[in-house]
């Protein structure tokens, strides 16, 4: 299953930094100050995930796995990205920002929230799952 199939764009994409406690930093080309489902690739799919607020930005999200901070995911996923980098592979960061806006009744539908489970289920990325 490719992310083209569901409108996802290359935005950006993980370099090293040895500088930073988490070893790494990003790159960004696109939609960096919108609210997104975005997906870290590597040969394949390996992670999706939502920035979850409405008021997160694909920047801030990407900077909490660059500063490790929070959740455990940030460190796990940071640490993840980090060994494929060491080895060699590049991680690139695919957005998709939902074109379309749902009502049900009266009530305002988050896409964005909404297509996460979906999607993961769908693509079965590696680094969802908790090893």
């Amino acid at each position: 299953m490719k992310l083209d199939n569901y409108d996802f764009v290359e935005v950006g994409e993980w370099k090293l930094k040895e500088t930073l406690n988490s070893g790494i930093t990003f790159e960004l080309n696109r939609f960096e100050q919108e609210r997104v489902i975005y997906a870290f690739m590597e040969g394949n799919i390996k992670y999706l995930g939502v920035c979850q607020n409405s008021t997160t930005t694909l920047k801030n999200r990407m900077d909490r796995y660059k500063s490790m901070q929070g959740s455990g995911t940030n460190k796990r996923i940071a640490k993840k990205i980090r060994v494929c980098l060491k080895r060699g592979k590049s991680v690139k960061i695919f957005a998709l920002k939902p074109k379309s806006t749902l009502k049900y009744k009266s009530l305002n539908v988050d896409l964005v929230k909404g297509l996460e489970n979906p999607l993961i289920e769908k693509l079965n990325p590696d680094w969802n799952k908790q090893k």
